[in-house]
C-alpha cells in the first residue's frame, strides 16, 4: 500500500489529474452498472418466480380440480342405496352375486368410469361373502395388509393414495352402514386414477426448464420430474422455507403450492443461473458504456489538465531558476482569479520581498559584526571580577582575614555558577552549589542567626536543568520569610528528590508566610511575584504547561514552594 501511495505522489501533477478523473469516474458508473445489473436480476428473478408461480397454481388448480370431481364421484357412489345394500348383504347363492354383479355393481361402475375418462378402474372392496369380480369387486381381506388399509378404514372422508415407483394414483373412503341399524360391513370403496393423466399439468411445466416434487402429507415424494440428473433433494427444499436453496453450489428458485382436495403440496424448483442468464446482454452494454466514457474521460481529462498544469509549469522552472541560478528574476504572469493566479502574484510578491530582505539581511550582518565585537569586550569584565575577588581572598589570606577570604570565595562560586560561562544549561550539583554559596553568604551576612537544611538526594547530581530556578526561590525564602519574621530561629529547608521521570524541588522557610489571597497573585503576569513569575514562564516555556511552581503558605506559619522539571541528561557542550 505504501509503494503505491509512493509511486502516486511521484507521478507528474498532469498525471495526478487524469488519474483522478480516471478514478473519480470509474467508481460512480461501476456502482451504477452494478446497481443497474443488480435491480435487473432481482427484476428478472421476481418476475420469473411470479410467473412460475402462476403456472404451477394453474397447474396444481387443474390437478385439484379433478381431484374435487372424483371426491364427489366416490361420495356419489358410496351414498348410493344400491351400492349400499350390495355392500353390507350377505349372500346365499351364487345366482344372487351375479345377479348383484350384472344389474348393479357393474352398470353403476362402468357408466362412472365412462362419464370420467381419468378413471382407471373402480373397485369394491367387501367385507361380506362376495367372489372376486374383475377389478370391480374384491374382498376386503386381500388388501388388509397393505399400508394404507388402516388410514382409510379408520378415517370416515376420502383418503388419497399415490406411488409413484408403481405410478399409482388412488382414493379410498370405508363405506357407511345402512340406515336401518342392521350390522355395518367393512367396505372400501377404491377409485384408481391413471396416474400419467392427472399429473400431466406438472409435466407441462418441465418446458420451463423446472423441476417438480409431489409430496404427500409424511413428505413422501408422490410425483417427481427432472430436467437434469443434479437436481437438489426433496429434503433439501422442504427444510428451507425461503423462496431459494442452495445445493451443490448451484442456487434455485423454490416456489411452493397447495392441493387441498388431497393435502398435497407441489414444489416447483428452477436454476437462478437459467433465470438470470437474460441480464447477459445488458452486462456487455453496460461494459461497452463504460468504455465509452473513458475515453471520453480521457479527452476531457487532458486538456482540463494541460489548462491547469500549463501555468504551473511555467512557474516551476522560473522557481528552479531562482533555486538554481540564484537569478531573481520573475518572468511568469497571470491574470486569471484562480488559486493558480492568486499562486503566481504571491510569487512574485515573494520574490519582492526576498530582494528586499537580501538588503535588510547584508545591513544587519554589518550590525551584528559590531555587536560581537562589544561582546568580545564585555566578557573581559567577569574574568576582570573573578581576578579581583581572587586577589581579594590572597590578600586576606596573607592578612589572617578568614572571614574576608570565605566570603571572597563564597563570592567567586557564587558568580561562577549564576553566569555560568553565558550557558542557559547548567547540571543540578550546579545549581545547588550556586544556592549554596548563596546561602552562606547570607549566613555570613545575618551572623548565622538562622540555619539551612539540605535534604537532597545525590542521584539527581548528573541531571541537567535551567540555570538559576532556585535562587530566586530561596532569595524570597531569605528575604521576604525569615528577614521579616519578628521572634524565634529561621530556618530555610532545601529537599531535592526524584519520584519517576520528574525532579521535584522543595524551598521551605518558618517566615511570615502569606495568605492564600497573596499566594494566588505571585504567579500572575501582572503583579512583581517577588521574581516567581519569571521562574514559572521559563519552566513552562522550557518543560511544558505541566510543569512549574506550586506554592503553600500559611500567614505566621510560613511558605514551601515546589518546583517540578522532568528528568533529563541534555549535553552541557565544552
Amino acid at each position: 500500500m505504501k509503494s503505491i501511495l509512493g509511486m502516486f505522489k511521484d507521478l507528474k501533477f498532469r498525471k495526478k489529474i487524469l488519474l483522478s478523473y480516471l478514478l473519480v469516474s470509474i467508481v460512480p458508473i461501476s456502482i451504477l452498472g452494478i446497481f443497474c445489473y443488480q435491480q435487473t436480476t432481482a427484476l428478472l428473478l421476481s418476475q420469473e418466480k411470479a410467473n412460475l408461480q402462476t403456472s404451477l397454481q394453474q397447474a396444481c388448480g387443474a390437478i385439484n380440480n379433478q381431484l374435487e370431481i372424483y371426491n364427489s364421484l366416490s361420495d356419489y357412489l358410496a351414498f348410493d342405496a344400491d351400492l349400499l345394500d350390495t355392500a353390507n348383504r350377505t349372500y346365499n347363492s351364487y345366482l344372487e352375486l351375479y345377479d348383484v354383479y350384472t344389474n348393479t355393481i357393474a352398470p353403476t361402475f362402468l357408466a362412472m368410469k365412462n362419464l370420467h375418462d381419468g378413471v382407471d378402474h373402480i373397485t369394491l372392496l367387501s367385507g361380506t361373502n362376495v367372489e372376486p369380480h374383475g377389478d370391480m369387486v374384491l374382498p376386503i381381506a386381500e388388501v388388509q395388509n397393505e399400508p394404507w388399509f388402516d388410514q382409510a378404514m379408520n378415517s370416515a372422508g376420502i383418503n388419497w393414495f399415490c406411488d409413484e415407483s408403481a405410478q399409482t394414483v388412488f382414493s379410498a373412503r370405508r363405506i357407511p352402514g345402512l340406515l336401518d341399524g342392521k350390522e355395518s360391513k367393512k367396505n372400501l370403496l377404491c377409485i384408481a386414477l391413471n396416474y400419467d393423466a392427472l399429473f400431466q399439468p406438472c409435466q407441462e411445466l418441465l418446458q420451463n426448464q423446472c423441476g417438480i416434487y409431489l409430496v404427500g402429507a409424511e413428505q413422501t415424494v408422490l410425483f417427481q420430474q427432472y430436467n437434469s440428473d443434479e437436481e437438489p433433494p426433496v429434503v433439501s427444499l422442504l427444510q428451507n422455507g425461503a423462496g431459494s436453496v442452495s445445493w451443490k453450489q448451484t442456487e434455485y428458485a423454490v416456489i411452493r403450492a397447495d392441493i387441498p382436495a388431497c393435502g398435497w403440496q407441489a414444489i416447483l424448483y428452477k436454476p437462478t443461473h437459467l433465470i438470470t442468464d437474460a441480464a447477459s446482454p445488458i452486462v456487455l452494454t453496460v461494459l461497452c458504456m463504460i468504455c465509452i466514457c473513458l475515453v471520453v474521460i480521457l479527452l476531457m481529462g487532458g486538456l482540463l489538465s494541460y489548462a491547469v498544469v500549463s501555468r504551473i509549469e511555467k512557474l516551476r522552472k522560473n522557481m528552479q531558476q531562482v533555486v538554481e541560478t540564484g537569478n531573481m528574476t520573475v518572468f511568469v504572469n497571470s491574470r486569471s482569479r484562480d488559486e493558480v493566479g492568486d499562486l503566481v502574484r504571491s510569487f512574485q510578491k515573494m520574490i519582492a520581498r526576498i530582494n528586499l530582505l537580501i538588503n535588510e539581511v547584508y545591513r544587519e550582518k554589518l550590525a551584528q559584526k559590531e555587536a560581537e565585537l562589544k561582546a568580545l569586550q564585555a566578557q573581559i569584565n567577569p574574568h576582570f571580577l573573578y581576578n579581583c575577588l581572587s586577589l581579594i581572598n590572597w590578600r586576606a589570606i596573607r592578612s589572617d582575614a578568614t572571614d574576608i577570604s570565605e566570603i571572597a570565595q563564597l563570592l567567586s562560586s557564587f558568580y561562577r555558577t549564576t553566569l555560568n560561562k553565558g550557558k542557559n544549561l547548567t547540571s543540578v550539583e550546579n545549581e545547588l552549589q550556586n544556592i549554596r554559596s548563596y546561602l552562606d553568604i547570607q549566613l555570613i551576612m545575618h551572623s548565622r542567626q538562622f540555619t539551612v537544611l539540605y535534604e537532597i538526594d545525590d542521584r539527581i547530581y548528573p541531571y541537567t536543568m535551567l540555570n538559576l530556578l532556585l535562587q530566586p526561590l530561596v532569595e524570597n525564602a531569605v528575604i521576604h520569610g525569615i528577614d521579616q519574621k519578628p521572634e524565634g530561629t529561621g530556618c530555610v529547608r532545601i529537599v531535592g528528590r526524584q519520584e519517576k521521570n520528574a525532579i521535584i524541588f522543595q524551598v521551605e522557610d518558618n517566615g511570615v508566610g502569606m495568605n492564600a489571597a497573596v499566594v494566588s497573585r505571585l504567579l500572575e503576569k501582572d503583579t512583581g511575584g517577588y521574581g516567581l513569575r519569571n521562574v514559572q514562564e521559563r519552566i513552562q516555556l522550557y518543560y511544558g504547561k505541566e510543569y512549574g511552581l506550586f506554592i503553600q503558605s500559611m500567614p505566621d506559619r510560613g511558605t514551601t514552594i515546589t518546583l517540578t522539571i522532568p528528568v533529563r541528561t541534555d549535553s552541557l557542550g565544552p
